[in-house]
């Protein structure tokens, strides 16, 4: 529990500093950068801005919710439907916002959702909230809040071959042995148990998890003998667990590499890396 208040301190504070910059940063847009093509497929910035927002609201109303021990849909939906209904027309009203506005709507609503996370205390992090992927550990929520910001300005920047490169990203890199876990429980692999070794070769995280019974667990130390290793540079091992960078190629590469027993890498990847 101690390594989880501390990562989820090191994690809200980052979120408020990368507020802050990414604020400054679309301050700076024309008219004509808001409708710039996006790397995300038919979304220009305003509207990947308007999910960014949307999202602020979407994690505070769910966990809200968990806290109360509710998992019910967010937003005030009485179903799957109507949540999705409602995340959209949410986003596109956002979006709808002139610059300035559209800016302030995404820090309003950003700093709300930073005060409830600051809010949270040690048994707090026990309880679960709802998300599409299931229900998830309410520590979940705060640390892919910075994998949205890191991300989204990636896609708005729209050059595919550049490399993640906000000063959140050392944070990132550090979070994804907590992240690793949950994302593989949501659909795991029914037949793939083992020892797994993960590691940033430029920020020097290196962390391990094992998969026993359909479950992975963040293991204390990444030490001792693992059925497979994988690295990457931290920019590299996001961006393919997020699906935005292709894996073969960044194997091919050499950015990529593997290590182990190649039929369990084979069935880890594709239960751990896919689109946030």
């Amino acid at each position: 529990m101690e390594q989880i208040e501390k990562a989820m301190h090191s994690t809200i504070e980052t979120i408020d500093s990368e507020r802050v910059r990414l604020a400054a940063f679309f301050r700076t847009f024309s008219a004509e950068d808001w409708k710039k093509d996006t790397y995300c497929p038919e979304w220009d910035a305003s509207q990947i801005v308007g999910h960014m927002t949307l999202g602020a609201q979407f994690y505070a109303s769910t966990v809200e919710n968990g806290l109360e021990g509710n998992h019910g849909f967010p937003l005030g939906a009485s179903n799957r439907e109507e949540f999705m209904a409602l995340r959209t027309s949410i986003m596109d009203e956002i979006a709808a916002l002139d610059g300035d506005a559209l800016v302030d709507r995404f820090d309003e609503d950003t700093q709300k959702v930073i005060a409830l996370f600051r809010s949270l205390g040690p048994a707090d992090y026990e309880k679960t909230a709802w998300h599409r992927r299931g229900i998830l550990p309410i520590p979940y929520f705060v640390i892919q809040r910075i994998y949205e910001f890191i991300l989204h300005e990636w896609d708005i920047r729209n050059e595919p071959e550049a490399p993640l490169h906000s000063a959140a990203l050392d944070l990132a890199a550090d979070n994804l042995r907590l992240r690793f876990p949950v994302i593989y429980n949501t659909s795991p692999d029914l037949k793939l148990e083992g020892r797994f070794r993960f590691e940033t070769t430029d920020t020097g995280h290196v962390w391990a998890m094992s998969i026993e019974n359909e479950t992975a667990r963040a293991l204390d130390e990444a030490a001792g003998a693992f059925d497979v290793s994988l690295s990457a540079p931290a920019s590299d091992m996001i961006l393919m667990a997020t699906g935005r960078a292709d894996i073969e190629a960044k194997e091919a590469s050499g950015a990529f590499r593997i290590e182990g027993e190649t039929a369990k890498a084979r069935a880890l990847i594709p239960a751990l890396f896919f689109p946030i």
